[in-house]
């Protein structure tokens, strides 16, 4: 007993913490309206320190707003709202968790009466904002789910809450669609661990020193987490989504008329669009130092959805002038070929076996044309049926077998013996051979056969054995 004395008294005389001291004079009983400035210097001081500071400056207000005073519990509210719009998650943590919210609702009756006074409509407006933000859209919302449950109690004993305005819906959180790189996701993660970590060293049960010991070794990583998030697939995530809602706006722009009015769905994506850029171009300035491939090719993405964006924003001010952008269509460069086709011009080498897309050729009327082989000639040469040859070609065209292949007589037998009827009769079976020289053979041979003088006293006969004598000597030289 001497002991919890004791206690009470060094805390009542303990000298007050520079938060203390800050949040007393943010809602000190002199102040008509709310010190934004003073208020911006607490958020920044919790967002600096961190540790058990969110803790503290959320439960310092507590006593404020469950006073007696409504213009001092006005400035407590204004100044917590303020401390879950800039702190992120570690003061979410608080709120949610079951002590802050039986402590901000002990001064309410367990009914609602007739004539709600403001201290009791603002902190139903701030559950109710805080339920459909955080509860819905923060990344941890499994840590806040006694929101909804002090909601739903609300609910069944007749508690009606007012509507909420969206914008102030949208400024508990970040824009859903702010993009974010693998490192600031990581870190995210790894504050609101160690966020929920120190609660849980402060409260100290055995069951939250267990809890703990856990969240130590995945912070460490001396352990893997069963939820592990793949910050890349995230990554890429939203910069395919920021492509998609670019490209819409873009296409949207090109179509619309110059003298009606911008739509409100063109509107919204726009200003979308426009909030991101900023983000977008600061992310390019950060990426250009990068010296991996995968930073390249993400650089790559940014500069073409941040130029893409940027048309976008100046064709909407040109719409607004009652003047026509002049837009290029979507996947073409500035000079009007896609990218694709620009860099396959540019290759010395190309790998495509496709001929049509291949530029043809200039003639070049300075080179000599190189000759033809006779082997080209004869390319189509058949043995069975002779085809003639192209008039170009270098040799004479070949005759039908039946005009090529005469019967071989010679002069000097008589029509009528036995020989020349063979020479006839063989050259009548050989008609439709081209190439047989058995006729020629046998004519050599019956030449050859005659005596010499026979062959010598033909020099001083008639024309017709001198022409005889010289075709059977050009048929041995022939077979020779």
């Amino acid at each position: 007993m001497a002991f919890n004395l004791q206690s009470a008294i060094d805390d009542l005389f303990k000298p007050p913490t520079r938060l203390q001291s800050l949040v007393d004079r943010a809602v000190g009983p002199q102040r008509d309206e709310p010190d934004l400035a003073l208020n911006l210097d607490i958020c920044d001081l919790v967002n600096r320190k961190k540790g058990n500071y969110p803790h503290d400056a959320v439960f310092a207000l507590l006593p404020y707003i469950n006073g007696r005073a409504p213009a001092q519990a006005q400035l407590a509210l204004t100044l917590l709202d303020n401390l879950v719009k800039n702190c992120g998650h570690p003061v979410h943590y608080q709120i949610g968790s079951r002590e802050f919210l039986n402590e901000l609702f002990r001064r309410f009756p367990e009914y609602q009466p007739s004539l709600t006074n403001a201290v009791h409509y603002r902190v139903l407006e701030m559950l109710q904002e805080w339920r459909v933000s955080l509860c819905q859209r923060s990344r941890y919302r499994e840590d806040l789910q006694r929101i909804n449950d002090m909601y739903a109690l609300l609910c069944r004993k007749g508690w009606r809450f007012p509507r909420i305005d969206s914008d102030n819906v949208a400024v508990v959180l970040e824009p859903e669609d702010t993009l974010k790189t693998k490192e600031e996701l990581e870190k995210e993660d790894m504050d609101a661990m160690q966020a929920k970590l120190q609660e849980l060293l402060r409260r100290a049960t055995p069951r939250d020193l267990r809890e703990a010991n856990k969240l130590m070794k995945v912070i460490t990583g001396y352990e893997q987490s069963t939820k592990q998030r793949d910050y890349n697939k995230e990554w890429e995530d939203e910069l395919q989504a920021l492509e998609h809602k670019s490209t819409v706006l873009h296409e949207m722009l090109r179509e619309a008329d110059p003298g009606r009015p911008i739509d409100d769905t063109v509107q919204e994506l726009l200003n979308k669009c426009t909030s991101s850029l900023t983000r977008l171009r600061r992310l390019i300035a950060e990426h250009e130092a990068g010296e991996g491939a995968e930073e390249r090719g993400d650089l790559d993405r940014m500069v073409r959805l941040s130029d893409t964006i940027g048309e976008a924003v100046e064709a909407a001010k040109e719409l607004r002038c009652g003047r026509k952008p002049q837009m290029r269509a979507l996947g073409t460069n500035d000079t009007g070929a896609e990218p694709q086709a620009a860099a396959d011009a540019n290759e010395l080498i190309s790998w495509d076996d496709d001929t049509d897309s291949a530029p043809n050729p200039v003639p070049n009327t300075d080179t000599v044309e190189t000759p033809k082989s006779p082997l080209d000639d004869l390319a189509g040469l058949s043995f069975h049926t002779l085809q003639p040859i192209s008039p170009s070609s270098s040799t004479a065209p070949l005759q039908s077998p039946s005009a090529q292949i005469q019967p071989m007589t010679n002069p000097s037998l008589p029509a009528d013996s036995q020989q020349a009827r063979m020479h006839r009769a063989a050259a009548t079976v050989k008609q439709n051979d081209a190439f047989d020289f058995s006729d020629l053979l046998a004519a050599a041979k019956s030449a050859s056969a005659k005596p010499n003088s026979a062959r010598t006293a033909s020099w001083g006969s008639s024309p017709d054995s001198a022409k005889s004598n010289s075709n059977s000597k050009s048929l041995i030289d022939f077979m020779s």
